[in-house]
């Protein structure tokens, strides 16, 4: 099972600024999304944060794992040219693969929705 390519992956602290600058965000229970637009119309791009509230560093890697694996599951849900940070929250390593993928895929409508606002807004704002 081949994992999420480097060219969808968000590695640089730039860009990970730029997107948790945006305004764009949509929560769930166990996941925050930023969403930032790119200029190119690209596939989306992951990023994933998961900082010492999660757990250990045993749990953080599974969360990134997972929240990873169920992007790339359902990326065809999310607009093209659209970066995505996800930021998790505690809890989410005790969840299965099914589960996380689930709460991403219950998420795609509204970022899609808020990446059509984004991409109407004027540059600048």
């Amino acid at each position: 099972m081949p994992g999420l390519p480097r060219t969808q992956r968000i590695r640089k602290r730039p860009e990970f600024v730029r997107i948790q600058d945006s305004s764009a965000r949509v929560g769930t229970r166990h996941l925050l999304l930023l969403l930032a637009i790119r200029a190119d119309e690209g596939p989306p791009r992951l990023g994933v944060v998961a900082s010492r509230k999660v757990g250990c560093a045993v749990m953080r890697n599974r969360c990134k794992r997972l929240v990873r694996e169920a992007f790339r599951l359902h990326q065809d849900a999310l607009p093209r040219g659209l970066d995505v940070v996800v930021i998790v929250r505690p809890g989410t390593h005790e969840l299965a693969l099914a589960d996380v993928a689930s709460e991403l895929a219950r998420a795609a409508p509204h970022v899609a929705r808020r990446a059509r606002d984004l991409r109407a807004r004027p540059p600048g704002r």
